[in-house]
């Protein structure tokens, strides 16, 4: 829920209500601002647990401020262990006393997501801090010395940040796809990591961060036999839990094991019927395996009785929505769905959706992709370059070794114990699962005023499956053969009487939109040269200042990212065609394209 900004000087010429109006997307329901001569603070409120007139923000009193985004799913148990003079029924109040009675150490007793700034006005001292799975955003940077933060990028710039490409960012985007870490792809903006606390004096600017997830995690030493039923016990809990509120819920039903696990789960324990939404795609081809997700998601929907909605996705849906898509996004993400999702979420939005709940984490917990069976970064950061071009420009050049030493200087380190699978799920879910899946939920569920919630990264899941030794978390037969049939068998064993053969004993396909198809074709079906999606990425690409950051010829564009033809021109890359291989790269050039002129940026 809501968005929060804020900055240390008093507000002027209306800019804390500019930022409030240009989030007002992330909390319709109102808002609120307190400033006086240190600092300013603002809100947006999508109210969720108590009514709008007691969940206003910011909460001001003689000493203290809040302004804060999220939910505190066990804030009721909480509540319990403070002693304080309630006034509502809010997880927002239940931080606010805590924060007061108990400081930073109350945090790593939350089960929940949160963005917040807590300021202390005789010690002038704030307090910001992102929860531990990175699952809210929190954005900030340095105008002419003074610091200035908010949940929007766009709010940010606002205030005067430069719209400048930050070099360092674009690299990593432009050799990974996304930016992890505290860099964005704005110069003068960079972001709190996942468990990121800081704590600022507004008087001096000194200092002080620690990270919610600097912790150990107790090692399971219980009988293996007993983790089926361990397993549904905790994600019975974690989805009981991203049930609270008084607000209209859906779920992203897919058909994988992540989503209908938590689909049983939601059946049992909602008084009325889940609402449950899937997406289906246009495609040129009936039967496709890109529609397997939709069909599987509509019988199971039916076989619990559910209240089931799809939309059709075409072509020219996708196009349609993508501008939008990345204007939510704030930063350019590599990824072929994004619009789909967007149009997903307004498909809840217009049922009447406030809270949806998904199955992120369930992979990076459990061990779902075909890459863990390998579970090494230096490799998959060297998987991600292949039939990649690298660009001559010296100022772009980032080698998979520089990667790594980025990763290594921000990455919390505490909860890697040399397990090297449960390690690598560990950075996993704060590099790839935070920065994109997770943020692509909140923003673009926002978009739309909804609040996105996560039960597999709920604590209570999370840090139990973090507890057991990776030798549980794949069987032999995962390592042994190519499809990725035998994978996630924590879950699969826990849900094996539960759900259907056909969801269990599947194996992963990866929920995504047929650009490929609708791009390039295959060798008996090629794309008509002249399709929507054809027309629309040579609009964007044969643009001069594009071409020349990403050193693009005519040549590449026709003959490479978007070559329909030569089904034998790849074959040194293992593909079936040059434009196929290079798929990822064409829409890490369009993306950024699009934001890059969307966002009026300069390199």
């Amino acid at each position: 829920m809501c968005a929060i900004h804020g900055f240390f000087w008093p507000n002027k010429n209306g800019q804390i209500e500019k930022m409030i109006s240009l989030a007002h997307h992330r909390g319709p329901d109102g808002n609120g601002s307190y400033s006086d001569e240190y600092i300013t603070l603002g809100h947006n409120l999508l109210s969720i647990v108590d009514t709008v007139e007691l969940s206003n923000q910011p909460i001001i009193t003689d000493q203290y401020v809040l302004v804060y985004n999220g939910e505190i799913y066990n804030y009721q148990d909480l509540k319990h262990g403070l002693d304080y003079n309630f006034q509502t029924n809010t997880d927002t109040e239940v931080l606010f006393a805590g924060l007061i009675l108990q400081g930073v150490s109350f945090l790593s007793k939350i089960d929940g997501m949160f963005a917040f700034a807590f300021y202390n006005k005789q010690t002038k001292e704030l307090i910001i801090g992102r929860d531990s799975n990175g699952a809210k955003p929190f954005y900030y940077g340095e105008l002419q010395g003074k610091f200035a933060f908010s949940s929007e990028i766009k709010s940010l710039l606002s205030l005067g940040f430069n719209r400048k490409v930050d070099t360092e960012g674009f690299k990593h985007y432009f050799y990974a796809g996304l930016v992890a870490g505290p860099l964005t792809c704005f110069s003068a903006i960079k972001k709190l990591i996942p468990g990121e606390v800081m704590s600022i004096n507004v008087s001096t600017g000194k200092k002080v961060t620690i990270n919610l997830n600097d912790k150990r995690i107790k090692a399971f030493n219980g009988n293996p036999e007993d983790l089926p039923v361990l397993v549904q016990q905790k994600l019975k809990q974690g989805v009981e839990l991203t049930l609270m509120g008084r607000r209209k819920i859906g779920l992203f039903l897919s058909g994988g094991m992540d989503s209908s696990s938590i689909f049983y789960e939601m059946s049992h324990s909602l008084k009325t019927i889940p609402n449950t939404f899937s997406t289906r795609f246009k495609i040129p081809i009936n039967h496709h395996t890109y529609n397997e997700d939709a069909d599987l998601a509509n019988e199971l929907s039916k076989l619990y009785k559910a209240n089931h909605h799809e939309v059709l996705v075409t072509q020219e849906d996708w196009i349609n929505s993508l501008e939008k898509t990345i204007l939510a996004l704030e930063e350019p993400r590599q990824g072929k769905s994004y619009s789909a999702y967007y149009l997903t979420n307004k498909l809840l939005s217009d049922n009447k959706i406030t809270v949806t709940l998904s199955g992120d984490g369930g992979d990076e917990l459990l061990a779902g992709y075909k890459h863990h069976r390998h579970p090494n970064w230096h490799r998959k950061f060297t998987s991600l370059r292949l039939g990649h071009r690298e660009l001559k420009n010296p100022i772009f050049k980032l080698t998979v070794d520089q990667q790594m030493e980025y990763l290594n200087s921000w990455l919390p380190k505490k909860q890697l114990t040399g397990d090297a699978l449960n390690d690598f799920l560990y950075t996993e879910c704060l590099h790839t699962l935070s920065e994109d899946f997770l943020i692509r939920n909140d923003k673009l569920g926002m978009a739309f005023s909804m609040e996105a919630r996560f039960p597999m990264m709920s604590n209570v899941f999370k840090d139990f499956i973090r507890s057991i030794p990776s030798v549980y978390k794949t069987i032999p037969e995962f390592h042994n053969t190519s499809a990725v049939l035998y994978n996630k068998p924590l879950l699969k064993n826990a849900y094996r009487d539960k759900l259907p053969d056909n969801i269990i004993d599947r194996n992963k396909t990866g929920w995504r939109a047929p650009t490929d198809d609708w791009i390039i074709g295959k060798e008996a079906h090629p794309a008509d040269d002249k399709t929507e999606l054809r027309e629309y990425f040579r609009s964007v690409l044969y643009d001069p200042e594009i071409m020349e950051i990403f050193e693009i010829t005519t040549d590449d564009i026709e003959n490479r990212y978007l070559n329909n033809r030569d089904w034998d021109g790849a074959l040194k890359y293992k593909g079936p065609n040059i434009g196929l291989v290079s798929q990822k790269e064409l829409f890490i050039v369009i993306m950024f394209a699009i934001w890059y002129k969307k966002f009026n940026m300069s390199m």
